[in-house]
Order: structure tokens, then sequence, then C-alpha cells
């Protein structure tokens, strides 16, 4: 037997109710009962449930037969409860509040939730989204905390599932996607050429052969030396010169500046390194491979208020950051 087995066993042997045996009790007649004890009269009970009135006497005796007790008594023009009721109806009044509560539809209010929500991203995005995310959090659900994880579209669906994330925001796998996921493409993304134009050495990128001569770097968390721009250029009979590579694009900038190559780089990425740290992106001398960039989420959050709420919100983050770019 698996941990989770054993958990899942504990709970149902601690449980305070059994099942079977609530089995043979009609729960509907508690419904019956909290009407009488809120009207103080079968007649406005029926009224309160819009069922008649026989059918509330009905499910009365079939009260009174279950508990051992006549529940209510006449008194002029209603009924009045018995000890044994009002014993049953405190018990009974704030079991059937909790239900209640349970299986509505629960509203989210950002302003007052202290909700935490765990949002997967690559670190290309991290230092672009981020920032816009916790100044908007800030003015619409102060009290709300953002967690942010790394992935990549390689383990954002396990992270999704071991509920390491709430939301994932990356490229998308071309693989098909399971039942238990979600996903909503937001953009399509090309790359761009990403360099310093101090370094004399930079001559010209634009050209395919200044493109394929120049020494580059390559941004690859699984520490390959390959990725979609060499795919792109092998279908051409061409390969670039690649200095290595490294796990994270915010080492990029400080490479370059300190060296005279190339990355190539998510065109949105690209745009914002160029203008933060004074570098030159371009479009590359070819067709640029292209990826989608969406969000996904686990389909037991599908249709939670807070999520929907939360999915929402980079969704316009997302989309008011790409619209600034140049």
């Amino acid at each position: 037997m698996t941990t989770a087995e054993k958990s899942f066993k504990l709970i149902f042997v601690n449980k305070d109710f059994n099942e079977i045996e609530l089995r043979k009790f009609d729960l509907n007649l508690l419904l019956v009962f909290s009407a009488i004890m809120n009207e103080g009269s079968v007649g406005a009970a029926a009224k309160r449930l819009y069922i008649g009135p026989s059918a509330i006497s009905m499910a009365l005796n079939r009260l009174r037969d279950a508990v051992g007790d006549p529940l209510f008594v006449r008194s002029g023009n209603g009924v009045v409860p018995t000890p044994r009721a009002e014993r049953l109806w405190d018990e009974v009044r704030p079991a059937l509040g909790t239900i209640n509560s349970a299986v509505r539809p629960k509203s989210f209010d950002p302003a007052t939730s202290e909700t935490s929500f765990r949002l997967g991203v690559p670190d290309d995005l991290e230092f672009l989204l981020v920032p816009r995310l916790l100044a908007r959090l800030a003015l619409i659900a102060p009290s709300v905390r953002l967690i942010v994880q790394p992935i990549d579209f390689r383990n954002m669906f396990a992270r999704l599932d071991d509920g390491g994330v709430d939301v994932g925001l990356s490229a998308l796998p071309a693989r098909p996607i399971e039942a238990r996921h979600r996903v909503k493409v937001l953009q399509q993304e090309t790359f761009s050429v990403l360099y310093d134009a101090r370094h004399e050495a930079i001559s010209d990128t634009r050209s395919m052969a200044g493109f394929l001569a120049t020494p580059q770097i390559l941004v690859s968390i699984a520490g390959d030396l390959s990725g979609p721009i060499d795919t792109a250029l092998t279908k051409r009979s061409l390969s670039r010169t690649l200095i290595g590579s490294v796990a994270r694009f915010a080492t990029i900038p400080f490479i370059l500046r300190h060296r005279p190559v190339l990355a190539c780089v998510p065109r949105t990425s690209a745009a914002y390194l160029s203008r933060e740290f004074d570098l030159k992106a371009e479009q590359l001398p070819f067709p640029s491979p292209q990826f989608d960039l969406g969000l996904a989420w686990h389909s037991r959050t599908d249709a939670d208020p807070a999520h929907l709420w939360f999915r929402q919100i980079v969704e316009e983050e997302v989309s008011a950051l790409t619209t600034t770019l140049p």
C-alpha cells in the first residue's frame, strides 16, 4: 500500500460519520425540519419549500419515526418545537450551513483575499513579467502573494501535476496535451539576434555569412549545444559557431558586454534586454523559428474563481508587455 493510499484509508477510517448508515436516512427530511423551525408553521414551511402541506406532513411523520420524538406540537395557528427538536436544531443548523457554504459557487474578492498563487515561468520572462505582476497585485490585491518557480516546456506539466505551480507560462510543446491539462496560446514568438555593438569584432550580423562566422552563446537549461536555431540551420545544411551554453537568460547580457559574441533569444526578451543593457537586437538573416507562448494549468483549477482571476491577470500583463515592445 502506498503512502497516499494509507493516508486516504486513515482519513476514511477517522471520519465522524458513516455513509452506509446515512444512506438509511433521507437527508431531505432535515430541510423540512429546518423550514418548520424557521417558519413555526407547517403551511408556511410548505410555501418556503414550494411543496404542498400534505408533503410536509408526510415528511415530518417520517422524521418523527426516525428520531423517536414528535418534534413539534400544535400551538395556536402554528407549532412549537419539543426539547428534542431544539437540541436537534442546535446540531443540524450549523451542519446545514456548512453544507450550503461548501456546495455554493465561491466568489473571489482580490481586494481582501490572502491567497498565494504559484507561477511557473522561465527566467527570460521572469525578469520582464514579475515586476509588472507585483505592481498590479499591489494595487488591486495587496494581500495576495506571488510565488515564482522556474519552469520550461519540458517540466511545466509535471509541475502542474505535483502542485509545484498553479499556472505555467512558457513555450508550449509541439506534442499533444493530455486531457488533465489546459493550455491557452497567448502569442507566437520568434527569435532575435542580440549583441553589444561596441565590440569592433562584430561587424556583419545581417548577412548569413557574417552571422555564421561570428561566435555565439546558447541558452540551454538542459545543457545542450543545440537549439531551435541550429535545427533551422541544419535544414539549410548550415551550422553556426557556438562557444558554449548557459542555463539562464539573465547571464546573457553580461557575457555580451565582455565578449564579441551573439546570442539568439526570443524576440520579447531581446527587446527588453537591448533596452536595459544598451545592446543591439536585430532580426535573424533567415526566417526565424517560431513557437507558441502560452498559459498552462491543471484541470482541477479550471473553474476555480481565484485561479480564473489570476490567469486573467497574467494574460493581461503579458499582452500589455508585448504591445509596448518595439
